[in-house]
């Protein structure tokens, strides 16, 4: 069984070298760190073994088609690599896992076969669609928040939305017609289905096309590939609508609320019986007691 993390990463780097140093020591570890972190910073992670560091860093907007960019990278690195890896499996670097390195093995080792990619039809009645409905124009540019041009953007979106314009949730190309699918960016799926994804990619720009002004198509262009490709019968299919995100999340454990919570001590046994591969998010000098906890769990398994 042979394991390549995907890590994406844009700042605590004493985390990320822990993180790195808690996962199987013979996987590989493909990071894209930030363009907006300062590099120098993560040097140590650089020299831990089997990491690889992009040397193609993207300034990240966050829910835009840029987040789609460096997961490519990403799944490309691993898979030009030379390892024939069995499970590409996607972190932040604000993850930690939940079970030992050999229950992890183990896992995988029975679920070959299965993907463990989960998503949910974005046409089925009941579900929300408005936000995926939407025309964001001008997403990949790095404006913050709350400045005039950021502002503008948000504006157009209304906008054009107002006079009626709707991104349709059903893509057609090429005679085709594809159901657009909703998840997460957390999941593990087999290089088969890996290689599958990038270049349906490469043969269908049209249909790229279609995400490129789409909220958050990390959490959508993905699972519409694998729930339309040959290895759809091995994904994991919600049937809407789902109360939270972390519901579409099948080996990490997330609780979001306004914003994602940070998890301590006392999530300990929340997160132990959980059942999940990992958790998201720890953070260093607030998460130091957790994390100490989950060690000394996963020494004795």
């Amino acid at each position: 069984m042979k394991l390549a993390f995907l890590i994406s990463a844009h700042t605590d780097p004493q985390h990320l070298l822990r993180l790195v140093r808690s996962l199987p020591e013979e996987s590989g570890k493909y990071l894209h760190i930030d363009a907006k972190a300062d590099l120098r910073a993560f040097s140590l992670v650089a020299e831990q073994p089997h990491v690889h560091i992009l040397s193609k860093r993207i300034n990240v907007m966050w829910g835009s088609f840029l987040q789609v960019e460096f997961q490519k990278l990403l799944m490309e690195a691993a898979l030009s690599s030379g390892e024939d890896y069995d499970y590409l499996i996607t972190l932040s670097g604000l993850d930690y896992p939940l079970k030992s390195n050999s229950q992890m093995m183990d896992f995988f080792e029975q679920g070959r076969g299965k993907e463990f990619i989960q998503g949910m039809c974005m046409t089925d009645a009941g579900i929300d669609t408005k936000l995926y409905q939407e025309y964001r124009f001008l997403n990949n540019h790095p404006w913050r928040y709350g400045t005039l041009k950021s502002k503008f953007r948000v504006s157009l979106r209304m906008i054009t939305y107002a006079l009626g314009f709707r991104k349709p949730l059903r893509i057609r190309f090429d005679g085709m017609v594809y159901d657009l699918y909703k998840g997460a960016d957390w999941w593990a799926i087999s290089g088969s289905l890996a290689r599958y994804m990038l270049a349906f990619c490469q043969e269908h720009p049209a249909f790229v096309d279609y995400f490129k002004n789409s909220f958050s198509p990390n959490e959508t262009i993905w699972q519409t590939i694998a729930f339309h490709s040959p290895y759809a019968d091995s994904c994991i299919l919600t049937k809407g609508p789902v109360d939270g995100l972390e519901l579409l999340t099948p080996l990490t454990y997330i609780d979001y609320g306004e914003e994602i919570k940070v998890f301590t001590e006392a999530d300990f046994d929340t997160l132990m019986g959980s059942g999940k591969l990992f958790c998201r998010k720890v953070v260093t000098g607030k998460s130091d007691r957790l994390m100490n906890m989950i060690d000394e769990y996963r020494l004795k398994h």
